[in-house]
């Protein structure tokens, strides 16, 4: 019985991971189309499950599913007409429409706010473990309804809680009838007795043959007939031992002895003294020890294997308590916790950065590519994908001149070394700041400090600002890039000066150099543009002998890009500005012509004249600005800066 109850569990218990086993995935299927443009499953979706989630997209003709923060796929999805994919009771996916603008979105794909994203002709399909605070985008074709075809599956962690006990039971119910088989066995075993070979039965005038011959002394051959003169011989077993001829032992229980014979008939043959010589056949103490041992030892195995059949469903049951949770039944669970979790880092509590590492690193790769093959070509529409502000006007002016003169050098390209220090702004808005510090492959060459900018949610990162860093001056030490710094506006308090004063204080410095009211807000040790472009190295050049019947006039001026500014760890700012500055040569007598070459050449079109000729620059700076509260005596320092030529025209043309 015990083993027909443990069959039956343990079939129920295997039944329940096999026929009876639950789903292994979770399907949410889109089982409705949509007008919008935009598919969106937000995190939340996403993680209605547990596990890595797998999505399948089909439709047809170009597909495209992006992965991004949330803030970034809501800020490029904007006022635009889009729907937001929604888990319901039953796992289906639902869709809430949001109404917007209908305007043609561009195309989803390669947006420098992508985590990563997956193209596809007709069907796209990808797995992802998407934490919450990122969204999925899908979309297809542009001017075309996105993908209605749309599936998601979570891996499902199926619990089978009678598993666990049903198996156990079936094991404990296989031990116990194993035991009572074990037990039975052995009383079955009891009741028989014990099992010798059968023999003939001597009759009384062979058993008193032999006893006679025993009191005479005789000893007859191993094997010989027992029997009187003239009757015929009985073969004796192989089995029996030459002792047996020689010597009767009673059996103690039967009242006979090993012949059969009575009792009496032995006791009478053991009152005569024997007289049969020991044979060399009787077993000695010595044989019979070892023959015990070697009946000891055989049955070992045998109790080894009644053991070992008892065993085995015991560790059984023992491997069993250490299955998983989901093979047991489990208490109640506790509801979730319903209060806003608590920022465990400086990270939780402060606005993400506008730019990972990651991206950065696809940006400032595609930024070297596309400007490496538009200033090969002098491409302007090209470079302008990738350039913009002030360094796309200093471009710009440069494809100008090589157009007009082979022999005019092109600008510095991106540097081809690597990352060493990426600052991106903590932001959720735009337009959004990144600056970073990179290097050259040949160490000869000086670092360069750039200043990418992103517009709004749908423009690439482009580099408006790209100056030299100067050798020997120290950075201030700025926030590591997963934390990013904060901006700040043009009329901040916070800092020593307001930036919106620096660009226009710091131009009056290179024209007057001490005798400017704004010198001693700028710290002129280290200052490497002040010694190339300052008052100093302007009157220089005006006594040099070409410009002795010369007059040279510096004016400054705004340039039109805006001042990009990141706060420091010591609570001051990193500020890139640029300004212009024009040198106006002209005669100081009648009849004395001026004469240029090279790009200022090319762009007024003559090479010497008698009205003077007006050439204009542009200078981009970075300024380390001190914070507000810095100790008295600290000083704005030019860390980096570049010079670029814009205009060059004739007087009173």
């Amino acid at each position: 019985m015990s083993l027909v109850i443990s069959l039956v569990l343990l079939g129920l218990g295997i039944g329940q991971r096999t026929i009876w086993a639950p789903p292994e995935t979770i399907v949410s299927q889109l089982e409705q189309a949509t007008d919008a443009p935009i598919l969106v499953i937000p995190g939340t979706t996403m993680n209605a499950h547990d596990g890595r989630q797998s999505v399948v997209v089909t439709g047809e003709g170009e597909i495209t599913a992006v992965v991004g923060r949330e803030h970034d796929v809501d800020g490029w999805v904007g006022e635009s007409m889009h729907a937001i994919a929604q888990v319901a009771e039953d796992d289906a996916l639902v869709l809430d429409e949001q109404s917007g603008s209908t305007d043609e979105l561009p195309r989803l794909a390669d947006s420098d706010m992508w985590i990563e994203q997956h193209t596809g002709d007709g069907e796209v399909r990808f797995s992802i473990d998407l934490p919450i605070g990122y969204t999925i985008a899908i979309a297809g074709e542009p001017g075309t309804a996105a993908p209605a075809d749309v599936r998601v599956e979570w891996p499902f962690d199926a619990k089978t809680p009678l598993f666990g006990p049903l198996m156990t039971a079936g094991l404990v119910f296989l031990a116990l009838a194993l035991v009572l088989f074990l037990l039975a066995l052995r009383s079955h075993r009891r009741r028989r007795g014990p099992q010798r070979r059968s023999h003939r039965e001597l009759s009384r005038a062979e058993r008193r043959a032999m006893i006679r011959d025993a009191r005479e002394g005789s000893v007859r051959p191993r094997g010989e007939a027992l029997l009187p003169a003239g009757q015929g011989a009985i073969e004796a077993p192989a089995e029996a031992d030459a002792a047996s001829t020689t010597a009767i032992e009673p059996d103690i229980e039967s009242g006979a002895d090993a012949s059969g014979a009575p009792a009496d008939d032995v006791r009478d043959a053991s009152d005569a003294p024997s007289t049969a010589p020991s044979t060399p056949d009787a077993p000695t103490d010595e044989t019979a020890g070892r023959d015990r041992g070697m009946a000891e030892r055989s049955a070992t195995p045998a109790r080894r294997g009644r053991f070992g059949l008892i065993a085995l469903p015991i560790v059984a049951v023992v491997a069993l308590t250490g299955c998983g949770p989901q093979y047991w039944p489990s208490g109640p669970s506790m509801p979730p916790a319903t209060e806003e979790p608590t920022p465990t880092s400086l990270e939780d509590t402060l606005p993400p950065v506008a730019l990972t590492e990651n991206q950065f690193e696809r940006v400032l790769e595609d930024t070297r590519a596309v400007t490496a093959e538009a200033d090969e070509a002098r491409d302007i529409d090209q470079v302008s994908q990738r350039v913009g502000g002030a360094a796309l006007s200093a471009r710009s002016t440069n494809y100008e001149v090589r157009g007009l003169n082979g022999e005019v050098e092109a600008l510095p390209g991106i540097p081809d070394g690597e990352v060493q220090l990426m600052l991106p702004q903590q932001t959720e808005v735009w337009p959004r700041t990144v600056m970073a510090v990179v290097g050259w492959e040949d160490p000869a060459r000086a670092q360069s400090a750039l200043v990418f900018e992103q517009e709004d949610a749908r423009a690439d990162y482009r580099l408006v600002y790209q100056t030299t860093l100067a050798s020997g001056v120290q950075l201030p030490a700025v926030a590591s890039p997963t934390i990013g710094a904060a901006s700040l506006p043009g009329d901040t308090p916070l800092l020593q000066r307001q930036p919106t004063e620096i660009t226009a204080a710091y131009a009056d410095v290179l024209l007057n150099g001490d005798a400017s009211e704004f010198a001693s807000w700028f710290r002129e040790d280290g200052d490497t543009l002040r010694a190339d472009l300052g008052r100093a190295a302007k009157d220089e050049l005006i006594q040099r002998p070409e410009f002795a019947l010369s007059t040279l006039e510096w004016t400054a001026g705004e340039d039109d890009p805006a001042p990009r500014m990141l706060v420091t760890n010591e609570g001051g700012a990193l500020l890139a500005t640029s300004f212009t500055e024009t040198v106006r040569v002209t005669p100081k007598e009648e009849g004395v012509e001026i004469s240029t070459s090279g790009a200022a050449a090319s762009l007024a079109g003559v090479n010497e004249t008698t009205s003077g000729i007006e050439t204009t620059y542009q200078i981009q700076v970075l300024f380390a600005v001190p914070p507000a509260d810095a100790p008295e005596g600290t000083q704005i320092q030019v860390v980096g800066y570049s010079q670029a030529l814009l205009d060059a025209n004739e007087v009173g043309q």
